[in-house]
């Protein structure tokens, strides 16, 4: 069961699995090795009191479906801010955990103000959320990590 939950993770042949011997010939576990390189984070802070979020929304609704030829697999969130609140439309969704993430965001790249829609991608790097070329080259320039390495360990029957 455990390789079908994170096969998602995985991309095309660069994935491979192998059995832990331990000295007493027993098995007690497989370790499945992912790519060396992991997906793109890319995070949407939008507001439904914003004018433009929903073309932004649209956009991140189309990577997240693979709508884009990327080199890279990526992983979409969306956070809905309450600072847009005031003028009247209180959005549904909005959160004020979600206008702190951003906050820190804007704290971390050193920003002048926050935004929305912006698009923060693997949190070193930001753009307006409805801006599609840019979107797609600040996800084609962002730093790739590790993709994690999941242990799977069998335990001793009773």
């Amino acid at each position: 069961m455990g390789r079908r939950l994170f096969a998602c993770f995985r991309r095309g042949s660069s994935s491979s699995s192998r059995n832990e011997v331990h000295a007493n010939g027993k098995t007690n576990g497989t370790v499945v090795e992912e790519s060396a390189e992991g997906p793109v984070l890319v995070e949407l802070f939008s507001s439904q009191g914003c004018v433009t979020s929903p073309a932004a929304e649209l956009l991140l609704s189309r990577l997240g479906r693979g709508d884009f030829q990327l080199d890279a697999p990526v992983i979409v969130l969306a956070y809905h801010v309450d600072y847009w609140d005031y003028m009247g439309w209180k959005d549904p969704y909005g959160s004020s955990l979600s206008t702190v993430r951003q906050k820190a965001y804007v704290e971390a790249l050193r920003l002048d103000t926050m935004f929305t829609p912006q698009v923060v991608v693997q949190g070193r790097a930001q753009c307006v959320g409805n801006d599609e070329d840019t979107l797609l080259s600040t996800i084609a320039g962002a730093p790739r990590f590790p993709a994690p390495t999941f242990q799977f360990i069998s335990l001793p029957s009773a």
